[in-house]
């Protein structure tokens, strides 16, 4: 049997990842001589060591294997590993998120706030908006990272908070970005799909002079800008199932009961019977018994078919770095960054009337109400009444959204040896700003002279709507012939945030003494980070004067300073052990002490077993535990004390209600504890296999309470949920018994509430196949297998398995052949999302739910026939071409057989987690390259 060479197989099963071959050589080259190395650093430990063994998993991606992928962004290349899963965000996410223009993933599915992203080793600031849905209040936008520049991407699929700190409870991904480079270089990219459509075009020009062996020194730059057209529903939607809706699902769309002409909810008499009125279309007149659950008819407008699937992106990047070797033992060196993405996303018209909800006034604490009737005597209202309605400010304009994004990066250091020791320092300045500007909004103050009001505060001092003809009116059917003019109504409002980090760190590492294995080699270090975020809405807005807009505040800084120390100890030639702990002390809620043990072992020449333990944490965010408020609305709501269809009262029955946010400033870290074991086994010198084991629990989760549970628990003394719920004793309706009276808003905070667990293997298996004068076959499959998820919403509350249920597939792999001859490098992937039931465990649902669950195959149901959403496999294949000097051509088809995303009853047009929007889809590549 062959010597085990720790080096040759931990590289051959890393290196690839998910991403396939390395270069000819790297890997099984045991009949060679191996050459002198340098010392690297490997992510997951703080020590440089000649030998790149880990005693955790590592995926590694390489320059070489980005570009032959086809894929544009950091984005796309990480959201299709295995170990990814849902939790994440994208740009397709939209105009309607807190954290539009940003994109993440999520490892293991923890959410992207348990994934720490690093550049070259280091934090990156996060996103500067402030979004408190799922724990994304601190994430690391993926966008404003330049693909071209990147040398690797390392994944550590482990716990690593007692070597970076927080955040780093799913594991790390660390992206290396080129150290040095000499000569010349141009090139681009281009992609389209098979109708033409999702267009990208990218060029990048990188420029570098100086040898660091001869000349001591080395600069270069790098320059890369990337274009995405925008692609609407109706352009596309015959791939994205919308026959399929239509055939099987009712009408299978996404309707809304707000149109762009006049709905009116009740007539002369006040009985409840919406008409959709003469100006509606023939093909949108349907009845409302569908949406409301009363008779009469109401004016549908389709949201999908104005809907945007991709957005038009628009980023551009300069990235420079000079080093220079003082010594032989000394290097100064320095690198600076600046990216600006642009993204623009295409919105529909402001819906206003009955069903909307109240405007926030952040100046005030008070909601404005918002109005929902016509008076008496407007020129749209036919009745001697105030009669509700419901419409969308056509006239005014579609709410588009644009985030343009700017973030700068400069980092200065020094290497150096302090006598038998390596020394490193730097300090790291790293801003991101996001002006987001919200065309086509509705003043407030205009809207409810639209409707023939005005606003006069009641006895309490709360705004109260009172009718005052001789303020003007909105003439629907003539929008710029009333007295209040579509134009009077519009506004643009513009939001900006600010996040910004601050670092100086220092590192020392080297040799202590001798173990029976070899030397145990240490390293210990400090670090002072100051970190600010300041997000600061549209004036109009902190005044409650833009209606039906989310208004985020965020004003905070702290400081963190940090110790951290590391050992590896080769006890035996084939045992080694690492120890690490770091503490972290934070300037607002304290400090975090973590551990992590990890151990190595080769019981066998060519079997390796491996097996770690740590602890990890997530520091509260500054939106969390800071001067942050955010007011948004939680749409769909049944109030329990108002609605019940059963019994036709539906007065309290799918509002939109306005929802406030504020940060605590008692809010705790989240904490974790990570286990892994597996092993890495030379199989031959042809095949390797690793599969590794992973269990993680996290607690004290940040989140704050759901609707349901404030409003189910409307009245308890719990502090928890005590005088959350803020109603109108004033607004009654006859229908409801003992009516409390609307609910005018629900406030909540952050806490400390949920705990999620997460158990599963990961599988590693690469095989190499000599073809002689054909070349070499390399083939490669990598797979997650979850064997457990589960997690509760609150503090003390049994954990439930979600498992194989809604957006939480139990498989997902990927299958990779590479094929290197000549000239000609090929390559062919097989990606693999398994099934998942289209619903959430039944066990966490209403026992009116669970009936539908059991019954799940009936039609007529609110799953609408479909119990499982199907697996999802597609094929690319692409080649890269080498034989003309200094040229590469690359070109990829992806999803070669075109296949359209599962249907997903409960996503449309298609679930955003898992599948990409455009078929079978061509990239074509060049570079030209000189000395």
């Amino acid at each position: 049997m062959q010597n085990f060479k720790p080096r040759a197989l931990i590289c051959a099963l890393t290196a690839v990842g998910a991403f396939g071959a390395v270069s000819a050589g790297s890997v099984f080259a045991q009949a060679a001589p191996e050459k002198k190395t340098e010392k690297i650093e490997v992510t997951g430990s703080n020590i440089k060591r000649v030998d790149a063994e880990s005693s955790a998993p590592i995926q590694v991606i390489s320059q070489e294997e980005i570009r032959r992928s086809g894929k544009q962004t950091v984005t796309e290349l990480l959201r299709e590993l295995p170990v990814n899963a849902a939790g994440g965000l994208t740009e397709l996410t939209g105009s309607g998120s807190f954290s539009s223009g940003a994109a993440s993933v999520s490892l293991r599915g923890l959410g992207s706030t348990a994934t720490l992203v690093l550049l070259n080793g280091r934090r990156i600031a996060p996103y500067g908006l402030a979004d408190p849905n799922f724990g994304q209040s601190g994430i690391t936008n993926l966008n404003a990272i330049p693909v071209d520049v990147i040398e690797r991407i390392e994944i550590l699929k482990d716990g690593a908070s007692a070597i970076y700190g927080s955040e780093a409870i799913a594991g790390v991904i660390n992206i290396i970005l080129r150290k040095d480079y000499k000569g010349g270089q141009v090139g681009g990219n281009a992609t389209t799909n098979n109708k033409g459509k999702y267009n990208t075009q990218s060029a990048v020009a990188s420029i570098g002079f100086g040898d660091l062996a001869k000349d001591r020194y080395n600069v270069f730059a790098n320059f890369e800008a990337y274009r995405q057209k925008s692609v609407r529903f109706v352009e596309v939607e015959d791939f994205l199932n919308r026959q399929e809706f239509r055939d099987v699902y009712l009408t299978g769309v996404q309707n809304s009961a707000f149109s762009p002409f006049l709905t009116y909810i009740s007539n002369a008499t006040g009985a409840i019977a919406p008409t959709a009125g003469a100006a509606c279309p023939a093909a949108n007149n349907v009845s409302a018994q569908q949406f409301l659950g009363v008779p009469g008819t109401m004016c549908l407008y389709d949201n999908v078919s104005r809907s945007e699937i991709v957005p038009k992106v628009e980023r551009s990047s300069v990235f420079a770095r000079g080093t220079f070797d003082v010594s032989g033992t000394t290097q100064l060196y320095a690198e600076g960054s600046y990216v600006k993405n642009s993204v623009y996303f295409l919105g529909f018209p402001q819906a206003v009337g009955q069903g909307t909800g109240a405007t926030f006034n952040p100046s005030t604490g008070r909601l404005n109400p918002a109005p929902t009737q016509l008076a008496i005597g407007h020129p749209n209202n036919p009745f001697a009444r105030l009669t509700s309605v419901r419409a969308r400010m056509d006239a005014v304009g579609p709410q588009d959204n644009e985030v343009e994004s700017k973030t700068s990066r400069v980092v200065a250091g020094i290497k150096t040896v302090l006598g038998k020791y390596d020394f490193e320092s730097g300090v790291m300045y790293n801003r991101n700003q996001q002006d987001t500007t919200n065309y086509n909004s509705i003043r407030y103050d205009r809207l409810v002279q639209a409707f023939g009001f005005t606003v006069v505060p009641n006895a309490v001092g709360n705004p109260t709507l009172v009718a005052n003809p001789a303020g003007g009116f909105y003439n629907w059917a003539a929008p710029n012939s009333g007295t209040i003019t579509a134009d009077s109504i519009r506004i643009n409002a513009k939001d900006k945030a600010d996040s910004k980090f601050t670092v100086w760190d220092a590192k020392l590492s080297g040799e202590i003494g001798q173990m029976a294995g070899g030397a145990a080699v240490f390293a210990t270090g400090v670090e002072y980070r100051r970190e600010t975020r300041v997000v600061r809405p549209d004036a109009e807005k902190t005044r409650g004067n833009i209606f039906g807009r989310g208004v985020a505040s965020v004003d905070g800084s702290r400081t963190v300073s940090t110790v951290f120390g590391e050992l590896i100890m080769p006890v035996l030639k084939n045992v080694e052990l690492q120890t690490a702990v770091r503490y972290d002390r934070y300037s607002d809620y304290g400090s975090s002490l973590t551990p992590k043990v990890a151990a190595s072992w080769a019981p066998m020449s060519n079997l390796k077993l491996r097996g770690s333990f740590a602890r990890g944490f997530r520091a509260p965010a500054l939106t969390e535990i800071t001067r942050s408020s955010t007011s948004g609305f939680f749409n769909g709501v049944d109030d329990p004390r108002r609605c019940n269809r059963g019994a036709g009262i539906t007065v309290g029955c799918g509002l939109s209600i306005p929802g406030l946010i504020v940060a605590f400033p008692g809010v705790q870290p989240e904490k974790a504890e990570t286990y892994s074991a597996g092993f890495v086994w030379e199989v031959n010198t042809d095949t390797n296999v690793s599969v590794d084991y992973f269990n993680i629990a996290r607690r004290n989760e940040i989140s704050f309470l759901s609707l349901n549970e404030i409003l189910l628990n409307e009245g308890s003394t719990n502090p928890l949920y005590a005088n959350r719920v803020v109603r109108d004793p004033a607004n009654t309706n006859p229908t409801v018994p003992n009516d409390p009276g609307a609910i005018l808003f629900v406030s909540t905070s952050f806490a400390n509430l949920g705990e999620t667990r997460v158990r599963g293997v990961d599988f590693d298996i690469r095989h190499r196949i000599s073809l002689g004068s054909y070349g070499r076959l390399t083939l490669n499959g990598v797979a997650t297998m979850y064997t457990d998820q589960r997690g509760s919403g609150a503090a003390g509350q049994p954990l439930t398995s979600y498992s194989g249920f809604r957006n939480a597939p139990e498989w997902r792999g990927q299958l990779r052949a590479n094929w290197e001859v000549g000239d000609w490098t090929s390559t062919g992937v097989m990606n693999f999302v398994g099934p998942f039931k289209s619903f959430s465990n039944p066990e966490t649902q209403s026992a009116g739910s669970q009936a539908v669950i059991r019954d799940c195959n009936n039609k007529a149901n609110s799953y609408l026939g479909v119990c499982t959403v199907s697996a999802y496999v597609t094929f690319d294949a692409g080649t890269e071409y080498r034989g003309f000097k200094n040229w590469r051509l690359n070109f990829t088809v992806r999803n070669i057989a075109n296949t359209k995303p599962s249907m997903d009853p409960l996503a449309r047009p298609f679930n955003l987690n898992w599948y990409q929007p455009q078929g079978m889809n061509f990239v074509a590549g060049v570079r030209y390259s000189w000395n």
